[in-house]
């Protein structure tokens, strides 16, 4: 879906287009979805190496962050 630059469920959610979905949709052939097994559920680790793209996934995620207020850290931090 957002690998296809499919924002529509997000913006059914939240009745906006979130931050970053724009660029990211524009975009898409340079960010990566990898689904992951984690210890209590699945990660969605998205990368790309196109500084734009990865400021947008920046923004959608932050927002995500703040309008399920989920008291996820907003920080950045790198996965070793």
């Amino acid at each position: 879906m957002f690998a296809a630059g499919d924002f529509s469920s997000p913006m059914l959610i939240h009745a906006q287009n979130p931050t970053g979905t724009e660029a990211m949709k524009r975009l898409r052939d340079s960010i990566q979805y990898n689904v992951e097994d984690a210890e209590r559920g699945t990660r969605i680790r998205i990368t790309t190496k196109n500084p734009e793209a990865l400021q947008a996934v920046h923004r959608f995620l932050r927002f995500q962050i703040a309008d399920h207020q989920t008291g996820d850290a907003t920080e950045i931090t790198k996965v070793p």
